[in-house]
C-alpha cells in the first residue's frame, strides 16, 4: 500500500534526480553508497521502488571503515543481506582509516575517513562504469555542514554547504564522475519514518554519538541547544542561508567568468609550473571579485579547495592590493602566492623572483642642467635616466610606476650616486617627520630578505632620497610650483 508518506518521499527522490540531471535512460548504472543507517537505507529503498518506472540500474557500495570492530562487520553483513534480498549487485570492502590518515599525514580522522570513503566509491564507479554516485545526505546534514563552516570562519563558498549535484570531491582529478544527493529536501525524521513505514530495518552507528568528533558535537549538542534556547527553526534558517548563498555565489562566478580570460596570463599547474594573473586587471575589480579570482587560481593550480581557508584568501588579496612587489604568501601543500610588480603568481617552484639585478659599489649619476634636457647613466644591470621637468602636476607625480619617481631638485642637488644598503643607513620615508633605520623600513614594507641587499638606493648629500621601487624620502618631496628631476631606473638584460 502506498500511503502519503511513501508517495512524498519517493517524489522527493524523483524530483532530486531530475535536478541532478540524472535520467536512467542515458546515465547508465547509479552507484548508491549505503552504510546501513536510516538515511542511506531510505535512499536505496526509494530508488529501488523507482527503478522500473525510471529505468534505474543500481549498484550498492559499502565501505567497512574497520573502526568499530564487530559492529562494523555486522553493518557490512546487513548491507550485503539487503542487497541480496533486493536483487541488487553490490561491492563491499574494508579499509583502515587510521592507517590512511597516518600515511597521508592528515591531522583530522574525519577528513581521512571521508577521503577513504570517496576514493572507494570512485573505484566502484570505475569498475561498474558508472558516471553517478548517490549518497544519503539529508537537510539535517546540510544545516550541520553550514554551521560547521560558520564555526570555522567560512566565506560564501562554505555557506552553500551541499548541492544536489556536485563535482567528485576526492580524488579531485576524476572529472567525469558526479556526486548526487537526492535527499537534501528530506529530514532524518522522514528517512526513519519511511523505513519504518516500509517495514525495512536499518542500523544505528554508535560512532555518531562520539563527541570527540566535531560534527557529532554539532549534531548532538549545539544544534539542539540552538533550537531550544534561540531559534526552534534553526535548521530551516541555515538551509535558507545556504540557498541564498548559492544564488549569490552563482552570480559572482558568472561575473568572474567575464574577466577571467583577460586576467589569466598563464596556466601550467604542475609541480614545476604556476598560475599567473595580471595584477592590473586584478586591482581594477571589486574586492568580492578579487576574492573569487585568487580562489579560482588556487583551485586551478591545486585541483581543489579543501585546504584553502578564508585566512589564505584574505592574505592573498591584501598582499596583492597593498604590498609592493616581492611579498610571498605561504599556502597549503607547499604552494606560494607571489606578488610581483605586474603579475600575481601562484606556484610551487622555488624561484629567485627578485626584480633587481645585483650590483656592488657606488656609481655617480649624471644629471641634466638645463630645462627639458635628459641624461642617461649605465651601471651593471641598470640604465638610469634623469630628466629636468618644469612644474609637473601632482596627478602626474602620483601616477608613476615603481621604478620612476619625481624628486625635488633642492633636496636632490646635482651630486647623486647609486649604491646598495649599508648597515648604518637611515631613511626618512615620505610622510614621516623623523628618520628610521633603513633595515626597519625594509622589514615594515615586507620586502623579502633576499631582495634587500639588491635594492638600488639613490643618494644625495642629504642622505637617501629614494629607495628605488618602494618609497622616496620626505627630503625629496616635490610640489607643483617648482621644477623637479624625473628619474627612471630600467633593468638591462643579464
Amino acid at each position: 500500500m502506498v500511503n502519503n508518506l511513501t508517495r512524498k518521499f519517493d517524489n522527493i527522490v524523483r524530483t532530486a534526480l531530475l535536478k541532478c540531471g540524472y535520467t536512467g535512460e542515458i546515465a547508465g548504472t547509479l552507484v548508491v553508497g549505503v552504510s546501513g543507517g536510516p538515511d542511506s537505507t531510505a535512499l536505496l529503498c526509494s530508488l529501488y521502488r523507482l527503478k522500473d518506472q525510471h529505468n534505474l540500474k543500481l549498484h550498492i557500495a559499502h565501505l567497512n571503515h574497520d573502526f568499530r570492530g564487530i559492529e562494523a562487520d555486522f553493518d557490512a553483513e546487513f548491507v550485503a543481506k539487503m542487497a541480496v534480498t533486493l536483487g541488487i549487485p553490490y561491492t563491499i570492502d574494508k579499509k583502515d582509516p587510521i592507517a590512511y590518515q597516518q600515511e597521508r599525514g592528515i591531522s583530522s580522522f574525519e577528513q581521512g575517513a571521508r577521503e577513504l570513503r570517496y576514493a572507494f566509491l570512485s573505484d566502484v564507479a570505475s569498475t561498474v562504469e558508472a558516471k553517478f554516485v548517490a549518497v544519503g545526505h539529508t537537510s539535517d546534514d546540510l544545516a550541520e555542514t553550514v554551521l560547521l563552516h560558520i564555526l570555522r570562519g567560512t566565506g560564501l563558498h562554505g555557506l552553500t554547504g551541499m548541492s544536489y549535484s556536485a563535482p567528485w570531491p576526492w580524488p579531485v582529478n576524476i572529472h567525469k564522475l558526479r556526486l548526487l544527493r537526492p535527499l537534501l529536501e528530506a529530514t532524518k525524521e522522514e528517512t526513519i519514518a519511511y523505513c519504518e513505514n516500509l517495514g525495512r530495518e536499518f542500523r544505528i552507528d554508535s560512532g555518531n554519538s562520539l563527541l570527540r568528533f566535531t560534527r557529532n558535537k554539532i549534531r548532538n549538542e549545539l544544534m539542539p541547544e540552538l533550537s531550544k534556547e534561540y531559534n526552534p527553526q534553526i535548521r530551516d534558517s541555515l538551509i535558507r542561508l545556504s540557498h541564498t548563498s548559492t544564488i549569490e555565489l552563482d552570480y559572482l562566478e558568472k561575473e568572474t567568468d567575464k574577466i577571467w580570460e583577460q586576467a589569466l596570463i598563464a596556466s601550467n599547474p604542475s609541480d614545476s609550473g604556476s598560475v599567473m594573473l595580471d595584477r592590473s586587471v586584478f586591482l581594477n575589480q571589486h574586492p568580492a571579485l578579487q576574492r573569487m579570482m585568487v580562489r579560482r587560481a588556487y583551485v586551478l593550480a591545486t585541483g581543489d579547495s579543501r585546504r584553502l581557508r578564508e585566512s589564505h584568501i584574505k592574505a592573498m588579496c591584501e598582499s596583492a592590493t597593498q604590498s609592493s612587489a616581492g611579498l610571498t604568501i605561504q599556502l597549503p601543500g607547499d604552494w606560494r602566492f607571489l606578488v610581483q610588480s605586474g603579475v600575481l603568481r601562484l606556484g610551487k617552484e622555488q624561484i629567485d623572483n627578485c626584480p633587481y639585478p645585483p650590483f656592488s659599489g657606488s656609481y655617480t649619476i649624471t644629471v641634466p642642467r638645463y630645462p627639458d634636457s635628459k641624461t642617461a647613466t649605465q651601471i651593471p644591470g641598470w640604465k638610469i635616466s634623469v630628466a629636468l621637468q618644469n612644474h609637473p602636476t601632482m596627478d602626474t607625480v602620483m601616477s608613476t610606476d615603481p621604478l620612476t619617481a619625481y624628486l625635488n631638485i633642492g633636496s636632490a642637488d646635482t651630486n647623486l650616486h647609486v649604491r646598495t644598503r649599508n648597515p648604518q643607513d637611515l631613511f626618512q620615508p615620505l610622510g614621516m617627520q623623523v628618520e628610521k633605520k633603513l633595515h626597519d623600513f625594509l622589514i615594515d614594507s615586507k620586502i623579502p630578505a633576499a631582495w634587500r641587499s639588491k635594492i638600488p638606493l639613490l643618494i644625495s648629500n642629504k642622505g637617501i632620497i629614494w629607495v628605488v621601487g618602494h618609497r622616496i624620502s620626505e627630503l625629496a618631496r616635490v610640489s607643483d610650483r617648482e621644477p623637479s628631476y624625473l628619474v627612471t631606473f630600467e633593468t638591462l638584460a643579464q
